[in-house]
């Protein structure tokens, strides 16, 4: 009965694991099926993907030969109408007028007008002439006319001209040939040399109605120059300077006073040295020494080799805010003079002076300067005379500007016959205006 019973349970065993080993046959092929099938999908799929990619990259390759040819054509289109355009140009144009104008030079004018009273009534005073531009009255002190161009790719050519109540005058007129060897550029003409921070300023450019009196004192109301010639070199630099210049000059000078000019040959000689730095994105300084030496007067009068030299230490500061110049500005501008005058003995007399200026931008439109200046008198060192200044400007635009100016002159000055030059308070307003691109250019 046992033995029965085992081999029933064996027989079902067997059949058991019969069953099993049939169903993961069954799965072990069916897993093989669903593997092959989705290999032949996924290599179906490639295939499809290949033709698709095939027939995409001839349509690109189609539209962008359609876009190739399409740009030549357009292009052979606008060839052909700049043939067109050119042919009509030539015939329209062929008599060249619109050239000869482009040859006119810039034509600038510019007038400046004032009103000056004075505390004084003296005749010294109120008329122009050494000692103001005139006081207790209306006056127009110039109308300029300046005339501006580049000659060729080399020179360029300026003149301006000075139109007053009683005188027609050449301020300057020279061409200045660029770029020669040596890093020289050159002027011919009659020259405003390089001296100092202001002698080339003309007057409607200066930060105050007047000049210094220092330099007043030795030149005159006006610039020093007159015929000559003016070489400038561009040095290595020299201690230590971001750039160096210099200028030689040679000049027959409009200073009888100090420099003798009755011949066309007595000349002055003009050197000015110049050294720039960077300080700062927003500033720069610069220092100069200039001299101009020549025989004087007294020299000429007793057919001597008597000279007079005119020596100075120019200094000059700006701060521009980088991206706020419309805005704010400070400009200051100093000068000290050394003067050497041999006389009828042949003793040589010395006389001093100095000036310091300063002008601040206030916004867009307003200025505030101020000027503070001491000389000695030429030939009589014992005579002198302190000056001080303040301004206010207003600048409608940058073609029109006006000015309200005090000044105080303490003078210790007297002239023959022990006439003397009394110290006074003066207010002048000033409007200067200009038409043209020269507008307020300082030179």
């Amino acid at each position: 009965m046992i033995k029965h019973i085992f081999l029933i349970l064996a027989f079902v065993l067997v059949n058991v694991l019969s069953v099993q080993a049939q169903q993961n046959r069954g799965r072990k092929q069916q897993k093989n099926r669903t593997q092959n099938k989705n290999l032949r999908q996924a290599r179906g799929l490639n295939e499809i993907d290949s033709a698709v990619y095939n027939i995409e990259d001839y349509f690109n390759k189609k539209k962008e030969e359609d876009r190739l040819q399409e740009l030549i054509d357009h292009a052979k289109l606008l060839g052909q109408q700049d043939k067109v355009e050119e042919v009509d140009l030539n015939k329209k144009f062929h008599s060249g007028i619109r050239k000869q104008q482009g040859m006119n030079p810039n034509i600038s004018l510019g007038g400046d007008f004032f009103i000056g009273g004075s505390s004084s009534d003296n005749e010294h005073l109120n008329s122009p002439g050494d000692y103001s531009y005139g006081n207790n009255g209306i006056f127009l002190r110039e109308i300029e006319l300046g005339l501006e161009s580049a000659l060729d790719p080399y020179t360029r050519g300026k003149t301006f001209i000075s139109f007053t109540e009683g005188e027609l005058a050449i301020e300057e007129a020279y061409i200045e040939i660029l770029n020669l060897p040596l890093n020289m550029n050159l002027r011919l003409g009659i020259i405003n040399p390089e001296f100092g921070p202001f002698n080339r300023y003309h007057d409607h450019a200066l930060p105050q109605f007047d000049r210094p009196r220092a330099l007043v004192s030795y030149f005159g109301n006006g610039n020093f120059g007159g015929p000559g010639v003016a070489a400038n070199f561009l040095l290595p630099t020299i201690l230590w300077a971001d750039a160096s210049s210099m200028e030689i000059a040679t000049v027959h000078g409009s200073t009888p006073e100090i420099f003798a000019s009755g011949s066309p040959w007595l000349m002055q000689g003009v050197g000015h040295f110049k050294n720039f730095y960077d300080v700062g994105k927003d500033s720069f300084f610069e220092f100069s020494l200039n001299t101009v030496i020549g025989r004087n007067p007294t020299g000429v009068t007793l057919n001597q080799n008597y000279i007079a030299t005119v020596n100075s230490l120019g200094l000059m500061y700006k701060w521009i805010p980088a991206g706020r110049a419309k805005y704010r500005t400070f400009d200051w501008k100093s000068e000290l003079f050394y003067v050497t005058y041999q006389g009828l003995s042949g003793d040589t007399s010395i006389s001093k002076g100095f000036y310091t200026s300063m002008q601040n931008k206030l916004n867009a439109r307003w200025w505030v300067s101020g000027r503070v200046g001491y000389n000695e008198k030429l030939f009589s060192p014992e005579q002198s005379q302190w000056d001080y200044t303040l301004a206010l400007d207003f600048w409608q635009s940058e073609f029109v500007f006006f000015r309200l100016q005090y000044q105080y002159n303490n003078r210790l000055l007297w002239q023959e016959l022990n006439e003397v030059i009394p110290s006074d308070h003066s207010m002048t307003l000033q409007i200067c205006w200009a038409m043209g691109p020269h507008r307020h250019e300082a030179y």
